[in-house]
């Protein structure tokens, strides 16, 4: 039964990792699908248009980031949602609604699902049903969180918590101190609402504080994984630091 796997299945990420849609289904359904999808690639800053959006409403991000963005007519854009690999996303009936473009962070690159067979497999199949279950609710409980911290937190909070979120969509589960971020800082600025310079400083404060150690632009160490916690939550910057062992930290926002 494994030899009827589709060529460009056995080599996607998607059926190699078992959390993944891809990874529930049997080699029959796997044919049935990939004869009827297709792989396409974007690249940064390309917006995936409505026409094509028509077409193929359901897909799955295979690699790269992709977007949900706003843009207001004065030009100011707000970055609504990000996805990452192995996020299904389902933009039926989305003409119907104004939920804004979606656009590539990165190079990017989706599967394109038909519509019908992806159907017929969730009705059928108890495991895809539970993974699209998963995904879907896990974007709806990150859009929840995120409106809330837009909504009441500060910078540096802001900050932590998206760390956090990132942490938790990392594919390496055993790795939580080892975070991803997914996004260039001007497009996390967009997402968290502050500026691009904001971010860099909140950076430099956790950094100096040494609750992470910053590698590059798209990788940290989380090093106090309680104190981020705490500030990811509100507390107080005097709650969060053993009295004299570190200076103050200053959270008030600077958006």
């Amino acid at each position: 039964m494994s030899d009827q796997t589709p060529e460009d299945c056995k080599i996607c990420a998607l059926f190699c990792d078992s959390s993944n849609f891809c990874a529930t289904l049997s080699p029959p359904e796997l044919v049935s699908l990939s004869a009827k999808s297709q792989t396409t690639t974007f690249k940064r800053g390309q917006t995936i248009h409505d026409d094509l959006i028509a077409r193929w409403p359901i897909f799955v991000i295979e690699s790269g980031v992709m977007s949900l963005q706003h843009l207001l007519n004065d030009g100011r854009k707000t970055i609504a949602a990000f996805y990452t690999r192995g996020d299904v996303v389902d933009m039926r009936n989305s003409s119907n609604r104004k939920v804004g473009h979606l656009v590539a962070l990165s190079k990017l690159k989706v599967c394109k699902l038909s519509p019908r067979i992806f159907e017929s497999i969730v009705h059928s199949n108890p495991r895809a049903r539970s993974v699209i279950w998963d995904s879907l609710r896990d974007q709806s409980f990150r859009a929840i969180d995120h409106s809330s911290d837009l909504a009441k937190k500060q910078a540096l909070e802001k900050l932590a918590s998206f760390i956090f979120e990132c942490s938790h969509r990392n594919p390496g589960k055993s790795k939580k101190d080892r975070v991803e971020i997914p996004a260039r800082r001007l497009d996390l600025a967009e997402y968290l609402g502050m500026q691009p310079e904001t971010v860099s400083r909140c950076y430099k404060i956790l950094e100096d504080q040494k609750i992470i150690k910053v590698s590059d632009l798209s990788l940290i160490h989380i090093l106090d994984t309680p104190a981020l916690r705490q500030i990811a939550n509100g507390a107080r910057a005097e709650q969060t630091i053993t009295a004299g062992t570190r200076p103050n930290l200053k959270m008030r926002s600077a958006g």
